[in-house]
């Protein structure tokens, strides 16, 4: 059996943005850009880029070049970049002046899925980036979760899980961006509603350096510590419960939504309901 020598694609995720058509550089026309004629996309879901790991990709494109070209698209007389930013800031640290490039014809929302992909697939993304991504789909571009699972292959619950973070204190945030925290302690800060607790048990985790599991335990001792919110009893209500208890000899609740009301009888045998009917039908009607 023959071994299949065509060159791997970039993901899924890729190849349905362009309906179906690869984006690496097979077939495609690589110009070299000059340095000065490149920039980064402002709405680039990566906002932190780890200098080490740039110094390293430095020193391989010295030694080897750069072997995957950039790709751009044209904007005005500059070149913005669509995917590679990693790419572009080592080629300039390595001394290149002009950078391999692939220019693409995209849309604003086209450019900005490929970015956020690319990153998902090389995981520079740390959580709080990718959820900001994933909101900016919905923001800018009204995509729906499913439409966003479909874009970068992963399960519709996942986006919605990630989009969660979104609702967290800033200093829970921050904690995830520089990633002091991981996303399983984030999911458990999550469990709780308020937001004073939740930083309080995000400090309690950096402190103590918690694991996630020790973490969701804090959760549940802080949830049987706070006590419950007492409903608001109307007393006229209360009054005459505790009057239609002590005529039917039986526990009585007497409810008001909005528009309606109830009344509750709770009963606990048949017995009983037939001698809670008899006193509420007449005499002379059978039961």
């Amino acid at each position: 059996m023959t071994k299949s020598t065509s060159k791997p694609r970039l993901g899924r995720g890729l190849d349905a943005i362009f309906n179906g058509l690869a984006i690496d550089e097979g077939g495609a026309s690589i110009i070299e850009v000059s340095v000065d004629e490149i920039y980064p996309n402002p709405a680039q879901p990566r906002k932190n880029i780890d200098k080490k790991k740039i110094k390293e990709l430095a020193d391989s494109i010295r030694q080897t070049g750069l072997l995957s070209p950039i790709i751009v698209r044209k904007a005005n007389t500059k070149y913005e970049i669509v995917a590679g930013e990693r790419r572009f800031h080592a080629s300039i640290l390595a001394g290149l002046n002009k950078i391999p490039s692939i220019v693409k014809d995209v849309s604003d929302e086209t450019a900005f899925k490929i970015s956020l992909i690319e990153n998902l697939q090389r995981e520079d993304l740390n959580p709080m980036e990718e959820a900001e991504a994933y909101q900016m789909l919905i923001n800018q571009f009204n995509l729906t979760h499913q439409d966003i699972a479909m874009c970068v292959c992963r399960d519709r619950s996942t986006i919605t899980n990630t989009l969660r973070l979104i609702g967290l204190p800033e200093e829970v945030k921050q904690a995830l961006r520089n990633r002091i925290i991981t996303t399983g302690h984030a999911r458990a800060i999550l469990m709780l509603d308020n937001a004073g607790d939740q930083i309080s048990l995000l400090n309690t985790i950096v402190s103590k350096g918690m694991s996630v599991r020790e973490a969701e335990g804090a959760v549940s001792k802080i949830k049987k510590a706070t006590p419950k919110k007492k409903m608001n009893v109307d007393p006229y209500l209360e009054n005459i419960s505790t009057l239609l208890s002590k005529r039917l000899s039986a526990h009585v609740m007497c409810l008001w939504g909005k528009t309606k009301g109830k009344i509750v009888i709770n009963i606990s045998s048949r017995e009983e309901m037939e001698r809670i009917a008899e006193k509420l039908i007449k005499p002379d009607m059978p039961i």
